[in-house]
């Protein structure tokens, strides 16, 4: 009989798996000029700049920003232009995510691991060896996942769940948030070293609103609602 918690993470990787797809269609034939191809404000070619700026350099980035204002496309951005666009790019939504997946998911698990784990299962810092793995709303992991994150980013190993060994993994590191990071260490919800070792450069996106000529002219204009 398959557990509850095993039918879950097989969800969520069903879904990883999706977004990795996505990720490598748009790095791939149609997708060479880059999400922001044909915007043309102000905003975008000083956004384009600092994203051409930090996906030269090796290090990790975080990105900021409020909820749907393109921080996914920006981390796709810096992958496409990296000297790292022709190794893996992989995705993880942190947000709501129950601890034990978010551990299992990015370290992966051994045989055996836990009730319901089968078989061996690679986690995503091993899939991502030699690529990049974007972790979105990073805010969201909990405290105990990050201090194992912290370790895995600083000594570049991973250790599966249920197992000893470890496993060398070289990964560049983008996450993003739409959290007040700086208050939630403030708060110790989020570790101040943790932090340090993402936001060795940082980049920022704004709102539509702000930049309304990226607005294809083709798009008809939004209707106000009447209330009801």
């Amino acid at each position: 009989m398959v557990s509850a918690g095993s039918h879950l993470r097989k969800i969520e990787r069903r879904t990883l798996q999706s977004q990795t797809h996505t990720a490598n269609m748009e790095n791939s034939g149609s997708g060479k000029r880059g999400f922001f191809a044909g915007q043309t404000s102000r905003y975008t070619q000083t956004l384009l700049a600092e994203i051409k700026r930090v996906a030269r350099r090796p290090f990790n980035i975080l990105i900021t920003g409020k909820t749907g204002t393109g921080k996914t496309h920006a981390a796709r951005e810096i992958h496409r232009l990296s000297a790292r666009s022709n190794k893996p790019f992989l995705e993880l939504n942190c947000a709501n995510l129950p601890e034990h997946l978010v551990e299992s998911e990015l370290f992966g698990y051994s045989k055996g691991a836990f009730t319901g784990a089968d078989h061996h299962h690679k986690g995503l810092f091993e899939e991502a060896d030699g690529g990049i793995l974007f972790l979105d709303e990073i805010g969201d992991v909990p405290l105990a996942v990050q201090s194992k994150l912290l370790r895995a980013i600083d000594e570049k190993q991973i250790k599966r769940l249920g197992t000893n060994r470890y496993r060398y993994c070289d990964v560049q590191i983008l996450a993003a948030t739409s959290r007040n990071l700086t208050r939630m260490i403030e708060a110790g919800q989020f570790r101040e070293d943790l932090y340090c070792r993402l936001a060795v450069l940082t980049i920022g996106t704004e709102p539509l609103r702000t930049h309304r000529e990226d607005i294809p002219a083709k798009c008809p204009p939004m209707k106000k609602l009447s209330a009801p």
